[in-house]
């Protein structure tokens, strides 16, 4: 079949389902007669198609039916309610599929990820990534993949209390089987301090919770992700009793460092604030179950300055 030949019957195909849609939704609009006589050259059409009619036959029927219904553009042209109630319903529909299934958009509330992420940051996630789970559950019905080291991910905050639940947005430093510890500001992982370099050691803290403190900013190299992470400066660049840098973890009960490691279980993963000394994460709440990963956060969308930027 030569690409004209499909192509006609793609456009005949094409005229039969509007014309049924039409007739549908607005036949009514017409006498008896003109609907019979519609129907009629709609009915030579399908038939046409059926049988693969030659191309002169098939664009003949097509013709003789568009001429039909050019005749009664006027009374035919304007939709009915029913049709845009029917192609908004099937637009949220799809929303909310894609929204329950595949992307979200986020807005982030706090300050716990800067820099990389700043409040009142507006990003997708894509959800598909640990695939598909049933809404309101967390049961999985197509298995993804689990989140890894360097990711940014959105979750259900494990813990008990009023954030039971609540979406929280933290970066996974370690999954299971992992020996953590951060010593002196460095994330230690297995024995291994990651890839750090220091790019500032007197930098604005961009949080309003420190606005008269200073902070070190630092390049880390988790997987294969690259991102910058923040922290309170030592003294003297800091010398307020509100801006105290908290370089070690685990602490012992008495707040002293004996820089033991944590092992994460099977199950779960580790997360982290990118501004470290003022988020809440694992290293207060405990390890996160792997089935409250709602997603991955991928791009920022808002503000406009920082639109379609990655999120590393």
């Amino acid at each position: 079949m030569s690409g004209s030949s499909t192509s006609l019957r793609k456009d005949a195909t094409r005229l039969t389902r509007e014309t049924a849609r039409i007739l549908k939704f607005r036949g009514g609009r017409l006498a008896a007669a003109d609907r019979v006589a519609i129907e009629g050259r709609l009915k030579e059409l399908d038939q046409a198609l059926a049988k693969d009619a030659g191309d002169q036959a098939l664009a003949a029927a097509a013709e003789s039916l568009r001429a039909r219904l050019d005749k009664h553009h006027d009374v035919l042209k304007r939709a009915t309610i029913r049709e845009y109630v029917q192609s908004l319903g099937t637009a949220v529909g799809v929303a909310l599929l894609i929204r329950a299934f595949i992307f979200e958009a986020f807005k982030i509330p706090t300050g716990s990820m800067i820099p990389s992420l700043l409040i009142e940051d507006h990003i997708f996630v894509n959800k598909y990534t640990y695939g598909l789970r049933l809404p309101f559950t967390h049961w999985r019905f197509v298995e993804g993949n689990t989140p890894q080291r360097g990711e940014v991910t959105v979750f259900e905050y494990p813990g008990p209390g009023e954030d039971h639940g609540k979406d929280f947005i933290k970066r996974i430093v370690a999954v299971a089987g992992d020996r953590v510890r951060l010593t002196g500001n460095r994330l230690v992982i297995n024995g291994l301090e990651i890839p750090t370099e220091v790019l500032s050691n007197d930098a604005a803290c961009d949080d309003n919770t420190f606005s008269r403190c200073r902070c070190v900013r630092q390049q880390e190299r988790l997987g294969d992700f690259e991102y910058i992470t923040q922290h309170l400066a030592p003294p003297p660049v800091n010398s307020s009793i509100n801006c105290v840098n908290s370089p070690d973890w685990p602490l012992n009960d008495d707040g002293t460092a004996d820089l033991p490691e944590v092992t994460v279980p099977e199950g779960h993963v580790l997360a982290m604030g990118d501004n470290r000394d003022n988020s809440s994460d694992g290293r207060f709440w405990g390890f996160l179950p792997v089935e409250n990963a709602k997603g991955r956060a991928i791009v920022m969308w808002w503000p406009p300055s920082r639109m379609f930027k990655a999120v590393h």
